[in-house]
């Protein structure tokens, strides 16, 4: 096997982790033990630590995967998040309302199944993306709109689409997000 096929492996293997560790530790999908946000956080660390070894030799198209992966596991573990799918009590209008609290209301608003969610800072604001110049496409964003992605479905129960529109990681002012509700 050659060194591209390993890794396309080993990425495919490392993206189910944090998803099987955490569904090993909750039943109800959210990490809720201290030994699930612990292994959640051990997971999290070495994924960034191989993806920012690994990325200059990693497919794209498996790097994006890993980051999907990696930010519907990161909205699970994350307990701001968790509550705010609580709180939000299934509606999609209370969703929008409480994160524009924690955003600005003007940075968190719905328009039919539309929502357009900023959060105004001029840094990535995900303690686990590698500090480095901007890129076009850095994958870190996809990360986000996954995390994004997995908040607003919870919520829905329907699927989501979460497009980057703007990122301070791609060379943009702020990270501005499209969520398409289905």
């Amino acid at each position: 096997m050659d060194r591209r096929a390993i890794l396309k492996s080993l990425a495919a293997t490392t993206a189910a982790l944090p998803i099987l560790t955490i569904a090993a530790k909750a039943d109800t999908g959210n990490c809720e033990t201290l030994a699930c946000v612990s292994d959640s956080t051990a997971v999290r660390q070495f994924l960034s630590d191989f993806i920012a070894k690994e990325e200059p030799t990693l497919d794209h198209d498996a790097l994006i995967k890993l980051m999907h992966q990696r930010g519907q596991a990161c909205c699970r573990a994350l307990k701001f998040r968790q509550d705010l799918i609580a709180n939000s009590h299934g509606d999609v209008d209370k969703l929008v309302e409480l994160m524009g609290k924690i955003v600005g209301p003007t940075n968190c608003r719905r328009t039919g199944n539309q929502v357009s969610l900023v959060y105004p800072v001029d840094k990535c604001v995900c303690g686990w993306s590698p500090q480095r110049p901007p890129n076009p496409d850095d994958p870190y964003c996809e990360c986000s709109a996954a995390n994004n992605q997995a908040i607003f479905e919870s919520v829905s129960g329907k699927g989501v689409k979460v497009k980057v529109l703007e990122s301070p990681r791609r060379g943009g002012k702020v990270c501005r997000f499209q969520i398409q509700l289905t």
